[in-house]
C-alpha cells in the first residue's frame, strides 16, 4: 500500500525506471542538432594509410579552402556545386568522400557517385571509398564491407535509410535507373556526351536527383579544351568564386596566379643547363601582385591558412545560385605542390613545346593551374566566313551545282535541315539551312509534317532549271527518336529519291571511313530496331568527315578554302547567322587518356547541328557514287541543265520569298504539344522535267516460231489425203 514505507519505496523506483525508459526512447528519436559537413568531418573523419600520408583525425588546416566548399554543400537551399580544379588539392579525399561519409552517417539516403567509366568507380571504391568506411568508426558500424547478405559489392553499399551506387557514365542503364537525393559527378568532361544515343549523361544523372526536393548534385572535375570543356560550361552558369589570399607583409588580398611566380636565372657566366638553360627553378618564389612582397613557401601556406579569418577567403565574382570554385594547385599545402617543384614542371612542359611537343603545357594548364587550353590557328573565326558569303539567294544554286542532297538532325523539339548541292570535285553549295519546330517522338506528326512538305519543293539552279531533290539522310542515332525517323523513311523512301536512316559511327578519332556499305544483318543475330522496322541504317564515319571539312593541323580542313574549284565549300549571303558557329562546333583535341591521339569534342557554347548534316552530306555524295563520276559524266548533267532553259516552264511558280524563311523561337520545355505551326510554305517549287537522251529505237521483234501440231497415235502425216476430214 502507498501509505506504507514500502509502498513509497514502490513508487520511487517506478518514476525512475519511467523516466529511464523516456530518457532512453528520447535519445533514439530526438532530433539531431544541426551539423555542417565541416563539423562532421572534423569530429568524425579518421584518414587512413591508404587514403593520406596524414594518418589520423581529419583536420581542414591541410588544405583551407576546401573547408568553404564543404560549408556550401551544408546550406540548405544549395541544389548544385560546380568545382573547376587542378590535381593534387585535396578534392576527392577532403569533399567528395566527406560529403559521402556526412550523408551515410547524418542524412542517410540514396547516393549515386558516377565516374567516366567502371573502372574508375572500382578504383575510388579501393582506394578511397573503403578505406574511409573501415577507419571512421560511425560509418564502420553502418556498412559492412564484408558481408553479402545486404546484397554490398564493390559498386554498390547499402546502410540503414539508404545506398551508395557508384556508376560509370557510359552505361545508360546505370546512369538512369536509380534516383538519388545526392549525385556526385566526378571529371565531368571525361563522362559520356551521348551515352549510347539517350543523352548527355551529366543531364541524365541530373534527372535523377530531381525527384528529391532537397537534392543535391555536386560536379567537380579537371577542365580540358576552351569552349569544350564539360566542368568550364558548369561554372559559366556559377556564381565563379576565387579564394582571396591575404599578403603577410602588405594586408591585400588577391587571386593566387602563376603570373606571380618568379623563376631567377642564374648568375653570369654559370653555364646553362639543359632543359632549365639559364633558370634556377629551385630557387623559385612567390610575389604579391600588389606591392612586390615575397612569399616563401611556408609563408605562402601561412596566408592560405588565416585567409578566412583574416576576411578574405571565397568571394563570387558573377550572379548565380549555383556556387562555382575554382581551384588551383597554388591552393595546395602538400609537398608536391611547393612553387619550385610546379616551376620545375612548367619549365620541362616549355622545353617540349619548343620541339614540338605541347602535350605536357596542356596538362601543366589543366592538371596544375586548372585553366582550360585554348587552341589556335585551326579553326577560321566565324567573322572570316560571314566575309566569304557569297551573292546568291536561298533556295537556288550557281553554275556548277547539279546534284541536291538533303540532309537532317532530329532534335527532341525540332529537325535541323541543310541542302548542299553538289558540283564535279565535291564542290558544294549551301541551298539551305534551317529548322522546323515540333514534336519528333511523334510518327506523321510535329515537325515531320514540315519537313514532308519542304521534301518536295525544289532548288532553282542557275540556269532556270529546277532541281529536285536527289536523296535525303536523317540522324536516327537518339534512341528516343529513332522509331519516327524509321517509320518517316520507310514511307518517304523512292527508288528515285531514296530516303535513308543515318547513325553517325563510334569512333571519335577518324578510323572509320566516311562511306561503308550498310549491313543488312546484326553481326550477333539480334533482331535490331531498325530491322524490325525494315530500315537498314547507314554508319557514318562521322571523324573522318570532320578531319575533311574542319581539319585539325594549321593548315585546316576544306573550310578555309576559299575561290572555286574541287572540295570548295560555298554559302549564301542572308544564310542564318547561327550557320557560322554551327558549322565551327567542334574541335580536335588530345585525348586526356592517350594524348597522341586526338578526338573530336562538341563546343559546349554552341549547338553543332549545321556541322552534323554537313558531315551527313559527304557520307550521300559516296553513297550515290558521285565521288566515281568521271568527267564526261559530270558535262552531260551539266549540258541537260542547259538544255533544260528550251523547255517549256511555269516562270510564275519558280518565285521565290523576299526573305529567307523566318526563324521560329524554341519551343518551351513541357509546351510542345502548344508549338504553332510556321506559316504556310510557299508551294512546292515545280521540278522542271531535264531533256533526257533520245532512247535507242528498239530491235525488231523476232520470227514467230513454227506452230507446233500434237503427235497422234492413229493419224498419219497424210491423213487428209486419204479422205480423213
Amino acid at each position: 500500500m502507498l501509505g506504507t514505507p514500502g509502498g513509497f519505496n514502490a513508487a520511487a523506483q517506478a518514476r525512475v525506471a519511467l523516466r529511464e525508459m523516456f530518457a532512453r526512447v528520447w535519445g533514439k528519436h530526438r532530433p539531431r542538432p544541426k551539423l555542417s559537413i565541416t563539423s562532421w568531418a572534423t569530429n568524425y573523419r579518421v584518414l587512413s594509410e591508404e587514403e593520406s600520408a596524414l594518418k589520423g583525425r581529419f583536420a581542414w588546416d591541410v588544405s583551407p579552402a576546401l573547408k568553404g566548399i564543404a560549408d556550401a554543400a551544408s546550406l540548405p537551399g544549395t541544389r548544385k556545386i560546380a568545382v573547376q580544379k587542378s590535381a593534387q588539392v585535396g578534392y576527392t579525399a577532403g569533399i567528395v568522400c566527406n560529403i559521402i561519409g556526412y550523408n551515410v552517417h547524418y542524412r542517410p539516403s540514396v547516393i549515386v557517385a558516377a565516374f567516366p567509366r567502371a573502372q574508375a568507380a572500382k578504383d575510388f571504391a579501393s582506394e578511397k571509398l573503403d578505406p574511409m568506411i573501415l577507419s571512421t568508426p560511425v560509418l564502420s558500424k553502418r556498412i559492412a564491407l564484408k558481408s553479402r547478405a545486404q546484397g554490398n559489392s564493390m559498386l554498390r553499399k547499402r546502410f540503414p535509410g539508404g545506398l551508395i551506387k557508384l556508376v560509370g557514365t557510359n552505361s545508360p542503364s546505370d546512369v538512369k535507373s536509380t534516383s538519388a537525393r545526392l549525385v556526385v559527378v566526378e571529371e565531368p568532361d571525361d563522362a559520356s556526351n551521348n551515352v549510347k544515343g539517350q543523352g548527355n549523361s551529366l543531364k541524365l544523372l541530373e534527372e535523377r536527383a530531381k525527384t528529391y526536393n532537397d537534392h543535391l548534385i555536386l560536379i567537380g572535375g579537371t577542365p580540358t579544351a576552351k569552349d569544350a570543356s564539360a566542368i568550364e560550361d558548369e561554372m559559366k552558369k556559377s556564381d565563379k568564386r576565387y579564394f582571396h589570399v591575404p599578403c603577410h607583409s602588405c594586408g591585400e588580398a588577391h587571386v593566387l596566379a602563376w603570373e606571380n611566380v618568379t623563376i631567377p636565372k642564374a648568375p653570369e657566366g654559370t653555364a646553362p643547363r639543359e632543359v632549365y638553360g639559364a633558370l634556377r627553378w629551385e630557387e623559385a618564389f612567390y610575389t604579391c601582385p600588389h606591392h612586390g612582397c615575397v612569399w616563401t613557401d611556408d609563408e605562402r601556406i601561412a596566408n592560405l591558412r588565416r585567409a578566412e579569418s583574416a576576411g578574405a577567403g571565397w568571394i563570387a565574382t558573377a550572379d548565380s545560385t549555383v556556387p562555382g570554385f575554382y581551384l588551383n594547385e597554388l591552393l595546395s599545402t602538400f609537398d608536391g605542390s611547393r612553387v619550385p617543384v610546379l616551376a620545375r614542371k612548367y619549365l620541362e612542359a616549355k622545353d617540349n613545346m619548343d620541339k614540338g611537343d605541347v602535350n605536357d603545357m596542356i596538362a601543366f594548364y589543366n592538371s596544375t593551374l586548372g585553366l582550360t587550353w585554348e587552341y589556335k590557328g585551326e579553326l577560321p573565326e566565324e567573322d572570316e566566313l560571314r566575309l566569304r558569303a557569297e551573292k546568291y539567294r536561298e533556295m537556288t544554286c550557281p553554275a556548277g551545282a547539279v546534284e541536291a542532297l538533303m540532309t537532317v538532325d532530329v532534335q527532341h523539339d525540332r529537325v535541323a535541315v541543310t541542302v548542299w548541292v553538289f558540283g564535279r570535285g565535291e564542290e558544294m553549295w549551301l541551298a539551305f539551312w534551317g529548322e522546323f519546330y515540333g514534336r519528333t517522338v511523334v510518327e506523321h506528326a510535329g515537325a515531320w509534317i514540315e519537313l514532308e512538305q519542304f521534301m518536295a519543293r525544289g532548288i532553282l539552279h542557275a540556269s532556270g532549271a529546277g532541281l529536285g531533290i536527289r536523296i535525303v539522310g536523317i540522324d536516327s542515332g537518339d534512341g528516343q527518336t529513332s522509331d519516327a525517323v524509321y517509320s518517316f523513311c520507310r514511307k518517304h523512301h523512292r527508288h528515285d529519291r531514296p530516303v535513308l536512316a543515318m547513325k553517325g559511327a563510334p569512333d571519335n578519332v577518324g578510323k572509320v571511313e566516311i562511306w561503308t556499305p550498310p549491313k543488312a544483318i546484326d553481326p550477333n543475330h539480334r533482331a535490331t530496331k531498325a530491322s524490325r522496322a525494315g530500315v537498314l541504317v547507314h554508319m557514318v564515319g562521322t571523324a573522318k568527315a570532320k578531319d575533311l571539312i574542319l581539319g585539325w593541323s594549321e593548315q585546316g580542313g576544306r573550310i578555309r578554302l576559299e575561290g572555286d574549284g574541287p572540295g570548295r565549300m560555298h554559302w549564301y549571303e542572308g544564310v542564318r547567322d547561327d550557320f557560322y558557329e554551327q558549322i565551327l562546333g567542334e574541335i580536335k583535341i588530345p585525348s586526356r587518356n592517350n594524348p597522341a591521339k586526338r578526338v573530336w569534342k562538341e563546343r559546349k557554347d554552341r549547338a553543332h547541328e549545321a556541322l552534323d548534316c554537313t558531315v551527313y552530306s559527304l557520307y550521300l555524295y559516296r553513297h550515290l557514287k558521285l565521288h566515281l563520276r568521271k568527267p564526261v559524266q559530270w558535262d552531260i548533267a551539266e549540258r541537260r541543265l542547259r538544255q533544260a532553259e528550251l523547255l517549256p516552264f511555269d516562270a510564275p511558280a519558280l518565285a521565290l520569298p523576299a526573305q529567307p524563311m523566318p526563324v521560329q523561337a524554341p519551343a518551351q520545355p513541357g509546351q510542345l504539344e502548344a508549338v504553332q505551326a510556321p506559316a504556310q510554305l510557299p508551294e512546292p517549287l515545280p521540278v522542271r522535267p531535264v531533256q533526257p537522251d533520245p532512247p535507242a529505237p528498239p530491235p525488231p521483234p523476232p520470227p514467230p516460231p513454227p506452230p507446233r501440231r500434237r503427235a497422234s497415235s492413229f493419224a498419219s502425216s497424210d491423213w487428209a489425203s486419204r479422205g480423213f476430214r
